[in-house]
């Protein structure tokens, strides 16, 4: 039987004009024209004009005119004015074409249906009816379920709505709209998130309360779903569009194309962005002895291209060069500046003292340069000397210093998260405070491309270097903050990676070979084949510096020598000691990047996915795998320490599945394992050798999980680093100590030995947590998502205009400007920002601009929220009417804090890393105290408490604040 292939034709027609203010009329047309008196029917729309006479009805036909081209029709809502032609059906079509491919582009006939307009009463809200269009883009960027103790819809959602009829006449539904909204969850096998849903509805809310608020005379009308998901391609479009750009990478089998976001297109829109381009843009910090920001880092503070240039004061801009007065009595004293920087939250310039005889001032005494603080220096600097890295035709603009701060990392295209890998790149403004920083709204994503046919991340590099050189240099851009173009300076602060693609951006072979280390000459293998004494591990061997990475990289087999290079040997050809020829040179042609300083110790990987995980898996392996009681009875303990309200997070794994445990897995059970092994298995002779390892780590993981550290930054370096030697020492002995065939030396591991160079990471960069590729790693799954909605045709185009889109969005709605068609910078609306103000601001950016799917934070660092204060919960407490006076240690019980105090340590509790405590039987109200920082008490020795000091955080704050002379 031949198949039936013809379409019932739709067509949208206008019905007679409303009859009463604020009703709305539409109907459904298969090729059938119906007099809106009688309801008779007619096949031709000259008929019907006839027939109108019939009723004296002049303006029929005009009021059931078919739309033309009805798959394209936009759907307009008006509210009822006397004049039925006043009806707008005017469409923003245009002749341009979509972006890619037209296979991508080619809707659904059947979607293009309008079928959901109704003839209704003026309370039932008809704006509900067109959404059909939107819920299908909508559902089409479906999102992963989110658990939420609040699952249910709320119910003021629908009764904004307004009932259709009498809801006796929808039993067992509400009313009709509730009947819709459960056949569009449940009525076929379309799945739709929870947190979607939400979206919806705010969505759908909002827009109604609009309609209802449009003034009589004024059109109300919903876009088309092609102008909203082509708007880029649409020449009538207002919308500023992010320039993605298509670039040719080399591959096995040819060169092949990818996409990319460029950093500096995302700088000239967070420049121009009036929220963010005070916040991107920072001076060295100078402050002494302590590290609360990265602009107080070793790198921020000398480097040349982090040197803020120039600064105006009192309406003046001072450059570097210029000489200023002094407010001295002497007027012959000058001051030569050098350079600008803050400390203590005021602004300074370093130089030094000049005496003028016959100099020409370019600034009159008039000018109070009172923030200027004298710093002189020894070597003086010429006159008339332009920074460095600013271009002398440039000088006419005010500088702005953007550091940056990239990241790069695998992910799959695949729900399974195997096969099919993908690389990605995204990039920070380092400037940003450290919450702001790991923000899913401050990450920029740069580009992703598949990993096959000899293509790869680092394909991308050579996009990204041209690009960044052009930022050294400094590139002109509208700022927000100053309202005028601008030169901005983006230097790269660091790059994160894990392990294996540090040494892959460091052109080096990977963690198994001889010298995996991309800072020395350590031989770790070699290692393995003799018996090495502790100090081999700890002490500092010949250093890879960025003249042997240029040595190395200057021919390509990597067979240029490498001067006293290794120790046990003269000149060393490159690729012998781990060289090897990639494609990553092109790295070292920025003056920001230092392949062997500037890729630091990612304790993610290093810590808690390195060694943490070789203990756990060697104490449930190895050391307990035949002695089932003493494993039952860790997990016991371990399953009690749920209760404990110091920490945040709870340890629910069960230990015999540690292999495939995660970081934050280990992030929770290294807090509370070197507690419960020291004191309730201290006497297990199987446990001996290895509970010191777990000790020593706790001690290293409390003081490297830290945000910031306020005061003698200097001392906490030394504790760090004491940290690192004790740890290899104790994972020395045991691997020297243990009988056990199934035991694996740790010590010749490359992840123990890049601890040794944590040292140098704090002090350049700062601790340790600014630089873990946790929040990097959890961006991946909005990348993943993306993957899963492209046709898998052009990944990295899809993906990248994705994100795009949300760039220039984000844009738009944070007031920012941009350049029109016309070359003229033009901003959006004030009535945008006073409608979301005027709708609850923060539901409005928590549901659309991704606040309810924000970065988890797994770090229980002791930080605390105002309403953190919990009963039964220990922390450390200080008077709300003497707020610098020194913490105690408090439980919180009921409406009062009692007070404990620390008994002196004994050289066992120094050495096993722990504290203990007793109630002192003072108190005070809840009400007059403050809490600063969780702590850890839950295991009680009657009558001590026991302070776990491998809480993260806790060691170095009650060391600092409350404890004992170490």
């Amino acid at each position: 039987m031949q198949k039936n292939t013809r379409q019932e034709t739709y067509k949208i027609v206008k019905t007679r004009p409303p009859k009463r203010q604020g009703e709305l009329n539409f109907s459904i047309n298969s090729g059938v024209f119906t007099c809106s008196e009688c309801e008779k029917e007619f096949e031709k729309p000259w008929l019907l004009k006839r027939h109108s006479k019939v009723h004296h009805i002049s303006n029929q036909m005009a009021t059931n005119t078919v739309l033309d081209e009805p798959e394209q029709a936009e759907l307009i809502v008006e509210n009822t004015i006397p004049d039925a032609n006043a009806f707008d059906y005017s469409s923003d079509e245009d002749d341009s074409s979509s972006i890619g491919d037209e296979e991508d582009n080619i809707v659904d006939e059947e979607n293009d249906i309008v079928d959901n307009f109704f003839d209704i009463e003026m309370n039932s809200n008809p704006v509900f009816n067109a959404f059909s269009d939107m819920f299908s883009s909508a559902a089409a960027a479906d999102e992963v379920s989110m658990t939420d103790d609040d699952s249910e819809i709320p119910e003021e959602v629908f009764e904004t709505i307004g009932a259709v009829n009498d809801p006796t006449s929808c039993y067992p539904f509400r009313d009709l709209q509730t009947m819709i909204l459960f056949a569009f969850i449940d009525g076929d096998n379309d799945m739709i998130s929870q947190r979607m849903l939400k979206k919806i509805l705010l969505a759908m809310n909002l827009i109604i309360k609009i309609q209802q608020e449009t003034p009589i005379g004024r059109t109300f009308k919903l876009p088309r779903l092609d102008a909203l998901l082509n708007y880029q391609a649409r020449k009538k479009s207002k919308m500023p569009v992010f320039p993605s750009q298509r670039i040719s990478v080399p591959g096995s089998n040819g060169n092949a194309f990818a996409h990319i976001n460029l950093p500096s297109d995302h700088l000239r829109f967070l420049m121009a962005n009036p929220k963010k381009s005070k916040l991107i843009s920072s001076m060295p910090d100078r402050t002494p002895n302590q590290s609360i920001c990265l602009e107080q880092g070793e790198k921020w503070r000398t480097h040349h291209l982090f040197q803020q240039p120039m600064h105006t004061v009192n309406g003046i801009d001072v450059w570097f060069g210029n000489i200023v007065y002094l407010k001295t009595n002497d007027c012959s004293i000058r001051f030569l500046v050098e350079s600008f920087h803050t400390a203590n939250k005021n602004i300074f310039a370093r130089g030094y003292l000049v005496r003028a005889i016959s100099i020409v001032c370019r600034l009159s005494p008039a000018h109070d340069f009172l923030l200027f603080g004298v710093h002189p220096m020894k070597k003086p600097m010429p006159l008339s000397v332009l920074p460095g890295n600013v271009d002398r035709d440039a000088v006419f603009y005010k500088v702005r210093i953007v550091s940056i701060i990239l990241f790069t990392d695998d992910t799959s295209g695949n729900r399974s998260k195997q096969y099919n890998p993908f690389e990605s790149w995204l990039m920070r403004c380092a400037a940003l405070p450290f919450k702001d920083r790991n923000s899913i709204a401050n990450i920029q994503f740069l580009s992703t491309i598949p990993k096959k046919d000899g293509a790869n991340g680092m394909s991308l590099l050579p996009a990204i270097v041209d690009d960044f050189k052009k930022l050294e240099k400094g590139v002109k851009m509208f700022s927000a903050e100053d309202n005028e173009y601008v030169l901005v300076v983006a230097p790269i602060l660091w790059i994160e990676a894990d392990t294996p693609c540090h040494s892959e951006l460091c052109g080096l072979l990977g963690p198994a070979t001889t010298f995996p280390c991309r800072r020395c000459y350590i031989e770790l293998r070699r290692a393995k084949d003799f018996v090495k004494d502790l100090s081999y591990f700890c002490e500092c061997h010949e250093r890879r510096t960025r003249e042997h990475y240029v040595l190395a990289n200057s021919s390509p087999g990597r067979d240029t020598e490498i001067p006293n290079a290794p120790k046990i040997g003269m000149n060393t050809p490159a690729n012998e000691i781990s060289f090897r020829d990639r494609s990553t040179g092109r790295l070292l042609e920025l003056q920001s990047f230092d392949p062997e300083k500037d890729t630091p110790v990612e304790i993610l990987h290093t810590i808690l996915l390195g060694v943490a995980k070789y203990m756990v898996i060697d104490l449930v392996k190895v050391v307990l795998k035949n002695d089932t009681a003493t494993i039952a009875r860790l997990s016991e303990f371990l399953t009690d320490y749920t209760r404990s309200t110091g920490l945040s997070r709870k340890f629910t794994r069960n230990l015999r599945h540690s292999g495939s445990f995660l970081g934050r897995d280990f992030k929770v059970l290294l807090q509370i394992l070197p507690v419960i092994l020291i004191t309730e298995f201290s006497g297990n002779h199987e446990l001996d050798l290895v509970i010191p390892c777990f000790v020593e780590l706790g001690r290293l993981c409390s003081l490297v999980f830290v945000r910031q550290v306020t005061s003698d930054f200097d001392n906490y370096i030394i504790r760090v680093d004491n940290a690192v030697k004790r740890l290899i020492r104790a994972l020395f002995d045991y691997d020297k100590g243990t009988k056990n065939e199934l035991h694996k030396a740790y010590c010749t591991k490359p992840k123990v030995h890049y601890l040794t160079h944590l040292k140098e990471d704090i002090i350049r960069f700062g601790p340790a947590l600014n630089y873990e590729t946790e929040k990097g790693e959890q961006f991946n799954k909005h990348i993943r998502e993306h993957l899963f909605h492209t046709n898998r045709q052009n990944t990295s185009r899809d993906v990248c205009l994705k994100f795009a889109k949300q760039v220039a969005l984000q844009h738009v709605i944070d007031g920012g400007s941009w350049i029109n068609s016309s070359g003229n910078r033009e901003k959006s609306g004030t009535g945008i920002e006073r409608f979301i103000k005027d709708n609850n601001e923060s539901l409005f950016y928590y549901t659309f601009f991704g606040g309810s799917r924000e970065l988890k934070d797994n770090n229980d660092t002791g930080d605390i929220e105002d309403d953190a204060v919990q009963n039964n919960s220990f922390g450390a407490f200080v008077f709300k009417d003497d707020p610098i006076s020194r913490p105690r240690i408090g439980l919180v019980s009921g409406s009062v804090v009692k007070f404990l105090s620390i008994v002196p340590r004994t050289d066992n509790d120094r050495n096993n890393n722990y504290a203990k405590a007793v109630m002192t039987g003072e108190h005070s109200d809840v009400a007059n105290m403050n809490l600063v920082c969780k702590l850890d008490l839950h295991i009680f020795r009657n009558p001590f408490y026991i302070v776990n000091l491998s809480k993260f955080g806790s060691y170095w704050f009650i060391f600092n604040n409350i404890l004992f002379d170490e």
